[in-house]
């Protein structure tokens, strides 16, 4: 894959963002927390990209970025009322989520390397979440699930964040010596975050409109 289609993927969630700014009125304030992460998305990929032009690593901004986007992740299921009867594991993941981000950049390793555990434990959790809310869709939600924006932001972070498990995994254990297999993972993972892009894009779409009150007479 040439460096400009992979930046290309890369920037593919500038559609979600775009989206998101011309909704941002009118759509529910229970989507809030995940309008807010595409537009952080965005952000650190502009920053990362002229990071990597000008020559610097962008390891720093990364992992920071891992670590808020764990946070409104959480923020965005709890809107969701995943954690309505156990509002305590609420505050536990964005604690733990802290603590481990904090002993593995700066105790295990820095903040200026590309650190793994974090990100594995992060997205196993989020992957859990997901199929938590999904099957709490298909019991109560009537309609047709394609439709709903939570059902096909749930789909999306399973996609990306099962393979993103997987990729850390292999890093973990240096299966990324060879060259070739190394460019191969990173060429199904910009398909894959393509993918991923797009379905948040449709999801947007498919946010539900902001109820609105009548006044009695």
């Amino acid at each position: 894959m040439s460096y400009t289609l992979n930046v290309l993927f890369s920037f593919s969630i500038t559609l979600g963002a775009i989206l998101g700014c011309i909704r941002y009125r009118n759509v529910s304030s229970s989507f809030f927390p995940f309008l807010l992460l595409v537009w952080l998305s965005l952000f650190n990929e502009m920053f990362s990209f002229f990071l990597i032009r000008s020559g610097r690593p962008n390891a720093a901004n990364s992992n920071v970025f891992a670590l808020l986007e764990s946070q409104v992740i959480c923020w965005q299921f709890y809107q969701w009322k995943l954690f309505e009867r156990r509002q305590k594991l609420f505050y536990l993941l964005l604690a733990g989520f802290f603590i481990i981000w904090l002993i593995e950049n700066f105790v295990l390793s820095t903040l200026h390397q590309f650190n793994s555990y974090f990100i594995i434990i992060r997205a196993f959790v989020i992957v859990l979440m997901s199929i938590s809310t999904i099957n709490n869709l298909i019991v109560f939600e009537q309609g047709q699930l394609l439709k709903n924006a939570v059902f096909l932001i749930c789909i999306g972070f399973i996609v990306y964040f099962t393979f993103s498990i997987m990729v850390e995994t292999f890093w973990l254990y240096g299966l990324n010596q060879s060259k070739i297999f190394r460019n191969h993972i990173y060429e199904i993972l910009a398909y894959i975050n393509l993918l991923a892009n797009l379905i948040y894009a449709l999801a947007i779409l498919w946010m539900p409109m902001k109820r609105k009150f009548i006044l009695p007479f």
